[in-house]
């Protein structure tokens, strides 16, 4: 946990730097703005279309990226796969250091992009394996929740080296400290994550097995090199993967707000840079609270996932209202608006869990997580165009409009997948009756998918 944690904090840290540098100066040494007429037609405005297009394109490299990372997850060694592609990623962020251009950035941010895209199926693969289904949703919620640290210490870190002076802008040191940082991060990381429970040089011989029978019962199997086809035609086939891929998508919309333009929004409602600073910070805060609070919840609480994961959605819904309805006059309305947004990763993460627990076969859960993540980065790549900077006087009708529908429906699919699961595990008794351990630990490692394994049951 820890090094999957501190990892996917780092990836969060190295993509949403672009917020903290938009503070520092990048905008306007790379010409990222443009001078627009105002939404009323009475003046001008300042346009940050193409900040919006430089942060957008990333999750369009993103996406590319995704599908070649599900294939060398499943074939390569998964630690050092994972190691060498955050020395990768860790290497590209470095990179943007020596960028002098819209057009180059545009580029780096795409490169930036393919190359964290990698290891993301890495990571739900490496939790499915090493913890039973009951588990996932804590852990899942720990190793994301190191977005909200990263927004809460990254912001910080970021504002400090900000004001670093010598020969650079103080937007080139922040991206040579964190890429620099993440590369050495990666080197630990390809040294000591083991590939699978066997592999650990940190068990024994005793805990390895106990590692691998205590998995025998949750009928997902741990690892298969083989890439069966049939499986892939299975998870293009089955209803709930693109139930769940839909509710991916809907909820990650907000991302693209909080990622890209939190710093931008929040000075919008009047506070100055240091002050959006420790706004978007605290905003880091419920994240990492909410997240924890909801796994601990999954943790004692059976079969709540989907109960979570609507919870997560109605703050969103509720803090879009806030913001785009709202007199900014009274300022502590729309901040709190801000804050309910950041509720969004409960969705996520209950979603993340679902699909990991219901998915079994290791090369349909390795395309069900490329699918994810697909879903993922294209609600990203999509959502910054929503954000129109000269709507700031109207308070980003647009953004937050598309953000309360798709929010409210990600919370109706929720409740249809609910529904479906409950349906599938009645039928499932009534054609094969109750589940037997003894006879269920018989298939548990023959990697077969949930929809061939008898003795799967579905977890809501």
């Amino acid at each position: 946990m820890p090094l999957l944690t501190i990892s996917f904090g780092l990836q969060y840290m190295d993509k949403t730097c672009l917020t903290g540098a938009a503070l520092f100066g990048i905008v306007q040494d790379l010409h990222l703005y443009q001078i627009v007429p105002t939404s009323n037609g009475k003046g001008e405005s300042t346009s940050l279309q193409k900040y919006g297009y430089v942060s957008m394109i990333f999750f369009w490299g993103y996406l590319l990226g995704v599908f070649p990372g599900v294939i060398l997850s499943q074939k390569l060694p998964l630690g050092k796969f994972v190691g060498a592609s955050i020395m990768l990623w860790g290497g590209v962020t470095t990179c943007t250091m020596a960028v002098k251009s819209y057009e180059g950035f545009l580029v780096q941010r795409f490169f930036l992009g393919f190359t964290e895209a990698l290891v993301s199926p890495a990571f739900s693969l490496i939790t499915a394996m090493w913890y039973k289904r009951e588990e996932h949703p804590l852990r899942f919620a720990i190793w994301y929740s190191s977005t909200g640290l990263g927004a809460l210490i990254g912001t910080l870190i970021t504002y400090g080296i900000g004001h670093i002076h010598g020969r650079l802008a103080p937007w080139q040191y922040q991206y040579l400290v964190l890429g620099t940082v993440t590369f050495c991060w990666g080197i630990i990381v390809l040294l000591i994550l083991p590939d699978n429970p066997v592999s650990a040089k940190f068990l024994s011989q005793e805990l390895k097995i106990v590692a691998v029978e205590r998995m025998r019962t949750e009928q997902i199997g741990i690892e298969n090199k083989t890439l069966k086809t049939y499986q892939v035609k299975e998870t293009f086939t089955d209803p709930k993967t693109w139930i769940m891929v839909l509710i991916v998508f809907s909820v990650n919309l907000t991302n693209a707000a909080l990622a890209g333009f939190g710093s931008i929004i929040t000075q919008s409602f009047g506070f100055s840079t240091f002050q959006a600073v420790l706004h978007l910070g605290a905003g880091g805060a419920v994240i990492f609270i909410t997240l924890l609070v909801a796994g601990l919840i999954t943790t004692y609480k059976k079969n709540t996932r989907c109960y979570l994961a609507i919870a997560g959605c109605l703050p969103v819904i509720a803090g879009s209202l806030m913001i785009w309805k709202s007199s900014w006059s009274n300022i502590a309305v729309p901040l709190w608006g801000l804050y309910f947004l950041c509720w969004y990763p409960i969705s996520y993460v209950m979603l993340l869990a679902l699909i990991s627990a219901n998915t079994a076969g290791h090369t349909k859960k390795a395309v069900t997580a490329g699918l994810i993540w697909a879903a993922y980065c294209s609600s990203n790549g999509i959502a910054p165009l929503a954000i129109l900077t000269q709507e700031a006087d109207r308070h980003y009708p647009t953004a937050f409009i598309l953000f309360i529908a798709m929010t409210s429906f990600a919370t109706c699919l929720v409740i249809l997948l609910r529904f479906y699961l409950a349906w599938l595990n009645k039928r499932r008794d009534r054609k094969y009756g109750t589940v037997d351990d003894v006879a269920a630990a018989a298939t548990a490692f023959q990697d077969l998918t949930d929809r061939e394994n008898k003795h799967f049951r579905y977890t809501l």
